[in-house]
């Protein structure tokens, strides 16, 4: 059962009836953490009809429609243009009372209780969803526009939330995050990508999708919706899963910072029910260059025009506005282009033939095609590809991509790479101060690029959003139009440039190794460790890890150098078995075990440790070589390959959990010269166990849930396949050689 969407006497009463059980619980909402009010997508199916449609389709389109009801049920009435033209004001109309009815009543009485009204209001479209509605007005009526993205499938609505959040002054873009039908398949790092691929897209904002309430009687990993990836304190990793959300946290935190930076604004059109696909590149457009789509709502009642470019009251502006390719146009609209491109904007497409609907049809067709004449002229984009009017242009026929290089715009954001088929994403937010790039690696594999930004007056930081360290980048160089930072990011990895202080007298320019450049990046493929890496020091120093012994030469733009040579550094050194490893009592697996070498749990026969899910402590000692040892060396901690969440204590002392690649903790302070004790807590994830147990009878088995499937269609926990757990290395000793340098002034 679900109310009818189109009444607002139905949302009152429908919010009022939960609002008045809520205070007759609460007394007060007054002091209490009740903040929002939210609404589910719409996920009906079916023919539309709410009793008062005809009037409010009279009222809104000027016309009865009556006499058109047969086209709702496939008939054609007068000729196909009638029909169609008909189809446009009916789903215009849904559409607009959606909006009025559901999402704007609902706000309003959610704020009269002091309540802020949260929604997935927008798409997706069709076929997944029916959703009859303009996406980006649906979204733009709330206070928290919320869009969804899964696990394993398309980042469906994050790019049209985002849009609705840009277009509308609001300052969240909430996601429905992580959903999923893949039941505890899935550690911190396989979620990462996702989580990286949505704030590209404008996620600012994590909700996550489902932290399920579990009473004790429900057992372990307890009762779960049919969907959702179950990120909830039930989730055998979850005592280590702070580093993971304080990542989600500190990104979120800086993409909320500002407001976003793009150069195009599409227009969607006007045709009742639409959406925004995902992130994507045109091919007019090209890589570099970020966009927002827009709607008549917005394009009507908050665009305006300065020095010559468009903008919305909070900041946000736009080079181009550009429009789809249809022959229809919106009346209205095409008037507000008239008085945008007369006050110096720019429009790119195509001269409307006609207008829509059946309202003053045919008179506001002429009415329409003579406006576009008159604007257009004969810029037909084949022989007459620009038309000036006002301060403005139109234009047409020309690729995106052209329009902005001949207007002097590069791409906000590009690069190159050692390799040929590297992947980065990234979305760029401004504030009165600073300029926030985040960037993203889409590849499993490290990757070296040279990045260039289109800021030029200030410097380069790196904000390492894992860790929260922000830190001074000190090689980079000035081009024309651009700063060009190097960049080194490990697999899905991902980092924060942030300009925010002006360009000192100098920097370093340029780093080379035996006489072949390290920085600015030259040919070859990225190494698992960097040549050198150059970290700001104290009283104006730099601080030299060297990696890999070599004569290294640093150069600044004002062409001073600093020669360092470094003979040798210390070869990595593996720690090898045996290891012992102790699992918690009451699960099945023996009390410790002795691994000879480190390998998956699921590699051994016995039951109890193929099948464990749960945290597993590794304890070994190892002896600190004396090359390593010495006082100018950074010694590192190299896990190798972990799944899915580790812990790692030496000596005593805690030194972090590692959840993604590279899995690598600095120990210089924590390890000594001889003996060293190491312990490593682990934790997987609950398939493993589940399986187990369905091959168990009911009374023997360890879990409880209800959910039957690793995958809700699919995948009788009985036939899922067992998944890589443990520390599986290598694990290993890593060593660089630290230099402090004065660069000559």
């Amino acid at each position: 059962l679900a109310i009818d969407h189109f009444r607002p006497d139905a949302t009152e009463r429908h919010f009022q009836y939960l609002i008045d059980r809520l205070l007759a619980e609460l007394g007060s909402f007054e002091g209490t953490a009740l903040k929002y009010m939210y609404l589910c997508s719409y996920e009906l199916r079916g023919l539309i009809w709410t009793p008062n449609l005809v009037h409010e389709f009279r009222k809104r389109r000027g016309y009865d429609m009556t006499s058109y009801l047969p086209v709702l049920f496939g008939a054609t009435v007068q000729n196909e243009e009638i029909t169609e033209r008909f189809r446009y004001d009916f789903r215009k109309t849904l559409g607009d009372l959606l909006v009025d009815a559901f999402y704007k009543k609902a706000r309003e009485i959610s704020n009269k209780y002091g309540f802020l009204l949260c929604a997935e209001a927008g798409g997706p479209g069709p076929p997944t969803h029916n959703v009859p509605v303009d996406a980006l007005k649906a979204l733009g009526a709330l206070d928290i526009p919320r869009g969804e993205f899964w696990n394993k499938h398309n980042i469906w609505v994050v790019k049209e939330t985002a849009c609705a959040s840009h277009i509308y002054g609001k300052r969240i873009v909430d996601m429905e995050s992580f959903t999923s039908w893949r039941h505890w398949q899935d550690g911190p790092f396989e979620l990462k990508p996702l989580a990286d691929r949505a704030m590209c897209g404008g996620t600012n904002h994590f909700t996550l999708h489902t932290f399920a309430h579990n009473p004790p009687e429900a057992g372990l990993p307890g009762w779960v919706y049919h969907a959702g990836t179950h990120i909830n304190a039930n989730l055998v990793w979850w005592q280590k899963a702070k580093p993971f959300i304080d990542y989600l946290s500190r990104c979120s935190y800086l993409l909320q910072e500002g407001f976003f930076v793009g150069d195009v604004c599409y227009y969607y059109g006007d045709q009742g029910f639409n959406f925004v696909p995902p992130k994507h590149v045109d091919p007019s457009l090209g890589y570099g260059y970020d966009y927002d789509v827009t709607n008549a709502e917005v394009i009507m009642t908050r665009m305006s025009v300065e020095n010559g470019r468009l903008v919305l009251p909070d900041g946000v502006s736009y080079e181009l506005l550009v429009l789809p390719a249809r022959e229809d146009m919106d009346w209205d609209v095409l008037r507000k282009l008239e008085e945008l491109v007369k006050d110096g904007a720019t429009v790119v497409g195509r001269k409307p033939s006609r207008c829509n609907g059946l309202a003053d049809y045919p008179h506001r067709d002429e009415k329409g095609r003579h406006l576009a004449n008159k604007l257009w002229g004969l810029c037909d984009g084949k022989k007459v590809k620009e038309r000036s009017y006002g301060k403005g242009r139109f234009l047409s026929g020309s690729t995106l991509h052209y329009i902005l290089h001949a207007r002097g715009i590069g791409p906000d954001f590009s690069f190159t790479s050692r390799n040929e088929d590297a992947k980065l994403d990234y979305i760029h937010r401004r504030t009165k101060s600073e300029d926030i790039y985040f960037v993203s690696n889409k590849n499993m594999r490290w990757e070296e690029e040279n990045c260039s930004s289109s800021v030029t007056d200030r410097t380069p930081e790196l904000w390492m959003p894992d860790t929260g360290e922000m830190r001074k980048q000190l090689v980079y160089d000035f081009l024309e139009g651009s700063t060009r930072v190097p960049l080194r990011l490990p697999p899905t990895g991902s980092v924060f440039v942030v300009f925010r202080e002006k360009a000192g007298k100098d920097h370093l320019v340029s780093v080379s190794k035996d006489d072949t450049q390290v920085f600015p990046l030259s040919s070859g493929i990225p190494q698992e460790l960097a040549s050198i890496e150059v970290l700001p020091g104290d009283h104006n120093h730099l601080e030299l890890f060297v990696w890999k012994g070599g004569k290294y030469v640093l150069e600044t733009a004002r062409g001073k150098r600093a020669k360092v040579e470094v003979e040798a550094v210390p070869t990595p050194q593996e720690i090898t078995g045996p290891w012992v490893v102790r699992f918690p009592e009451g699960w099945g697996e023996p009390a410790s075990k002795v691994f000879t070498k480190l390998i998956s749990w699921t590699a051994y026969p016995e039951d109890g440790i193929k099948y464990f899910s749960g945290t597993a402590t590794y304890y070994k000692e190892f002896d600190l070589p004396a090359e390593l040892s010495q006082p100018d060396n950074q010694v590192v901690l190299d896990l190798g390959r972990v799944r899915v969440v580790a812990e790692v204590y030496l000596n005593g002392k805690h030194l972090g959990i590692l959840w993604k690649p590279p899995l690598r903790l600095d120990i210089t302070e924590a390890a000594k010269p001889g003996k060293n004790r190491l312990v490593v807590e682990v934790a997987n994830l609950w398939s493993n166990r589940l399986t187990g147990d369905a091959n168990l009878p009911t009374g023997k088995r360890y879990c409880r849930t209800n959910m039957k499937n690793a995958l809700t269609w699919s995948s009788p926990w009985k036939e899922t396949p067992l998944l890589e757990t443990g520390l599986i290395g290598p694990v290993r000793l890593l060593a660089a050689k630290k230099v402090i340098v004065n660069l000559p002034r």
